[in-house]
């Protein structure tokens, strides 16, 4: 048996049983990974020292819970003790390592997680494309020479790659989902401020949250429960007929025809299981980019005050892509970013007071299946394919609440996105894993994009 092929769930039930243990899984995955494109630093002194503490509670029949052992990366933003956390960012990496990890890692160590490393990101986690110029790009892990989506872009291709059973990513607007999707994985973007976040390098205080990246939604809520510092429960499937509301506006808009093929292939199985959709407009959904027009995004007012300095002293070392949206909106007064953020708090009240008799919302995690990699060396195809990887993702990180991306089927880069008010994460990977039990099985063809 080749122990990266198990999911979190799987590696747990086989080291209980004793057919495997963390420190043999571990050196399997250490043999196979390396730094690169997708790892930017890899910890295997660490990560050993860790299987070997799990090793010695196994032995001793304590199982703290589903996490132990389980070999995890890290996206490169979220400090651990000893390594220098550089987002991307060749300016960052002239810093002092850490000192101590982050809460988050904090947390994933009690639970007995073993850290293989920390994974690439575009610079400061600021795109939805998933280009480094500094570290490298890594690939498509379903169709090589395509992009793989950001900006976790490391952490959803070594989860799809096997390189990690799972993965923490970080999600702005929509940095966990859009990798995820692209890359065939399961990920979920958490409430605003349910998970700590300190210890990580910032990009917008309002919307940064942290959220798992794995091969399916069982293994997802494993790790929530453990980033939450809650007791380990199942997933248990719902066993009701859902609500779901079907936005028309924007997040339908402007899908490639395979999205928009794929995803109504997969309202008409819902429908046929027993579900109730909604197909709908959502006036609510247009206020978004109406208010990011007029006032600017909370994005980049807040990554400006953050490296506004960084900039003026070392720009000339960071990626233009990103610099250039940091200070899209430097000359707006800062009465307009407090009007966006009043704005926001009503809007949020409003939405989910609307659609309260709905279970969640759904639509394609992305209008565009990922394009090559050759194409983005033009700028204005970059920024395009830019905003199209974030149109719908980013509507949700406005709302607050928890939204989901799975895999339409197996090995696909095409995603359907579950959000939920904020708080019921569980609700939205209960219907993820209603979308997994409708999938084809894993012996259908591979899909072609």
């Amino acid at each position: 048996m080749d122990p990266t092929t198990l999911s979190l769930t799987e590696l747990g039930a086989a080291y209980r049983a004793g057919t495997l243990s963390p420190t043999e899984v571990t050196r399997a995955y250490l043999e196979v990974i390396e730094p690169g494109p997708v790892y930017r630093e890899v910890t295997a002194e660490r990560a050993l020292e860790q299987a070997r503490r799990a090793d010695e509670r196994f032995e001793a029949g304590q199982v703290v819970g589903p996490l132990q052992g389980v070999p995890l990366a890290l996206k490169d933003l979220m400090d651990t003790a000893g390594v220098v956390t550089v987002a991307g960012s060749k300016v960052l990496a002239e810093r002092l390592p850490a000192e101590e990890d982050c809460l988050a890692a904090a947390r994933l160590d009690v639970a007995g997680a073993v850290f293989l490393g920390k994974t690439t990101m575009p610079e400061l986690a600021y795109s939805g494309v998933g280009i480094n110029p500094h570290y490298g790009t890594p690939e498509n892990a379903i169709e090589p020479g395509r992009i793989p989506g950001g900006s976790s872009s490391g952490s959803a291709v070594a989860v799809a790659r096997r390189w990690a059973c799972a993965a923490i990513g970080s999600d702005t607007g929509g940095s966990v989902r859009i990798p995820a999707a692209f890359n065939g994985i399961v990920g979920l973007k958490t409430t605003d401020g349910l998970l700590p976040t300190d210890g990580l390098v910032p990009l917008s205080t309002t919307l940064d949250t942290l959220g798992p990246m794995a091969r399916n939604a069982t293994d997802a809520w494993s790790l929530f429960l453990a980033l939450a510092a809650r007791p380990p429960t199942d997933l248990a499937p719902l066993e009701r007929p859902l609500k779901l509301l079907v936005p028309t506006t924007i997040l339908q808009e402007e899908l490639e025809p395979a999205v928009e093929r794929e995803f109504s292939e997969l309202c008409d199985s819902l429908v046929a299981a027993g579900h109730l959709l909604e197909w709908r407009p959502v006036p609510l959904l247009a206020e978004i980019p109406r208010l990011y027009g007029r006032y600017g995004s909370l994005a980049s007012h807040e990554a400006l005050a953050l490296y506004e300095g960084m900039i003026e002293e070392s720009g000339g070392a960071m990626d233009p892509r990103v610099t250039c949206r940091i200070v899209e909106f430097k000359d707006r007064p800062a009465t307009e970013y407090i009007r966006l953020t009043l704005e926001r708090s009503r809007l949020i009240r409003e939405f989910w007071q609307a659609y309260s008799t709905f279970d969640a919302l759904l639509g394609p995690t992305v209008a565009i299946v990922p394009p090559p990699l050759s194409e983005l060396a033009e700028e204005r195809r970059y920024f395009e394919v830019n905003r199209l990887c974030l149109k719908n993702t980013q509507l949700f990180n406005f709302f607050s609440g928890p939204a989901v991306s799975v895999p339409v089927r197996e090995r696909s880069p095409i995603a359907a996105m579950i959000a939920t008010a904020p708080h019921r994460e569980e609700l939205a990977l209960q219907i993820a894993l209603e979308v997994e039990r409708l999938r084809p099985l894993r012996s259908g063809p591979r899909r072609q994009v």
